[in-house]
């Protein structure tokens, strides 16, 4: 399985026949997920509501991506990005969330800082995006993504930003 690095707004359902005859027999629940209705519109080619075109255009440019690099490239490059990127941060202050981290996402715990600090500076200093978590684990760990089109220079500027940042203190003692 690929996942595509797109922004969220697309859904994508396979129904098998007795799975559409049910759809089609039950009652509707709610109005956003109405299966009668995305039915017979795909009928017409449409969809129940205005459609996320921005993200149909971006699903259709990283399958064009994946499919003339191949599913194991892509798969390949993932994973050289997620090493290339926890070897960079091994002298830093941030420790690793999982055990057995998978190549989509690194999950850290900044040791001495919070980690919602970092995520702001890394946005309103270096113009850099990581992605923060939220609730009560907001100051607490923050998410590294090296799924899409991530170019050696994009991940050189986050590693180069992160040891900055640590020079500066900005990432504790």
């Amino acid at each position: 399985m690929l996942s595509l690095a797109v922004q969220p707004g697309v859904s994508l359902i396979a129904l098998s026949p007795e799975a559409v005859r049910r759809a089609e027999e039950n009652p509707e629940r709610c109005l956003y997920l109405s299966l009668k209705q995305a039915l017979k519109n795909a009928e017409r080619g449409q969809t129940p509501f205005t459609p996320a075109v921005t993200t149909l255009l971006q699903i259709h440019t990283r399958l064009s991506d994946i499919t003339a690099r191949g599913a194991e490239a892509e798969r390949a490059q993932i994973a050289a990005v997620a090493a290339a990127f926890r070897a960079g941060i091994a002298d830093l202050p941030l420790a690793m969330i999982s055990e057995a981290p998978s190549n989509a996402v690194t999950s850290l715990h900044p040791l001495y800082v919070p980690a919602s600090k970092i995520v702001r500076v890394l946005k309103d200093e270096y113009g850099i995006w990581a992605c923060p978590n939220g609730g009560a684990l907001m100051d607490e760990v923050f998410r590294i993504g090296h799924i899409g089109h991530i170019r050696p220079e994009d991940l050189r500027s986050l590693l180069d930003a992160l040891h900055d940042m640590n020079d500066r203190g900005l990432l504790g003692p």
